[in-house]
């Protein structure tokens, strides 16, 4: 499986300073390089989410995936996710193209869009989402209205297509239920576990979506394996990663497929997913899901 991290790194070697050596990670083409890269790239702010409903589900599934971007962001794999981790602040967000400070993204930037561009790097500090539905206004033109903004943003900004419209509602809900009360502080691990579970959720909602978001979400889904592939280093792992890669193209190969399929294929797909990442929990720590091994490998 061809990986965004083969991507993203195409992205940056294209662009005026390439990096000095391959990325490891997807993250670490939008992450603030220094001393702090190996922990920064395995925590994430805590998610201020208070339910869980199944458009809420689906919402969260594909704020977390590059589906719903175009252009060269979806190519370098940014989703919502990338900027707003779990719904917050990332502060250690720097994209050259982007930003030219961490924290900060240009949202007329002429690389995302050539709708919004505006020719000028005037990066604004990336805000937090808690509490997103309750402000009167909207970004940097004021929008009053949550549904305005986020179309906005995702066919404007970033170039992608309209979502279909239980897609669209789906990241609405996910995003009016972030909100500052369920709000728990601190930082959290990135984890092995954490990552499974965006699969088989994105998944679960996949099979309560009508056919054209189902298919985004198992798209959703089939990244969120790619993504866990990343994290496992090749050598040490090269009998797993291939077993992802299978069950990354199985996943592809059900998008538009009725729901008696999904229904039918699943059960036995999730098994085979949770078996494979058994295999992998009892090492975890020689994953790139470690911090220590991972500072290890940013090293070399």
């Amino acid at each position: 499986m061809k990986t965004l991290v083969a991507a993203a790194a195409a992205l940056l070697l294209g662009a005026a300073a390439a990096p000095p050596s391959p990325l490891l990670l997807r993250e670490q083409a939008w992450t603030a390089p220094g001393e702090t890269l190996a922990h920064d790239l395995t925590r994430t702010p805590r998610e201020c989410l208070g339910q869980r409903t199944p458009d809420i589900e689906i919402g969260r599934a594909l704020f977390r995936s590059p589906t719903l971007l175009g252009g060269p962001a979806a190519r370098a794999g940014l989703s919502c996710h990338a900027c707003h981790s779990n719904g917050r602040v990332n502060t250690r967000f720097l994209l050259p193209e982007l930003t030219d400070r961490a924290g900060a993204a240009d949202v007329t930037s002429e690389w995302a869009s050539k709708v919004r561009g505006d020719g000028v790097t005037n990066p604004v500090n990336i805000p937090d989402l808690a509490g997103v539905s309750e402000r009167p206004v909207l970004g940097r033109l004021r929008d009053p209205l949550l549904e305005h903004f986020v179309s906005s943003v995702i066919v404007e900004e970033f170039q992608g297509q309209p979502p279909p419209a239980q897609a669209f509602a789906g990241l609405v809900a996910y995003m009016r239920a972030l909100n500052v009360e369920s709000c728990p502080s601190g930082e959290t691990p990135i984890t092995l576990a954490g990552g499974a579970d965006d699969v088989r959720r994105a998944l679960a909602a996949a099979q309560a979506a009508d056919a054209a978001t189902a298919s985004l979400l198992l798209l959703a889904a089939q990244d969120g394996v790619g993504w866990i592939v990343e994290r496992l280093p090749r050598r040490a792992f090269a009998r797993e990663r291939r077993r992802f890669e299978v069950l990354a193209r199985e996943l592809g190969a059900l998008r538009g497929a009725g729901a008696g399929t999904l229904t039918d294929a699943l059960p036995a797909w999730r098994a085979r997913f949770d078996a494979a990442i058994g295999t992998i929990a009892r090492r975890e720590r020689r994953t790139f899901f470690h911090e220590a091994t991972l500072r290890e490998a940013l090293r070399h």
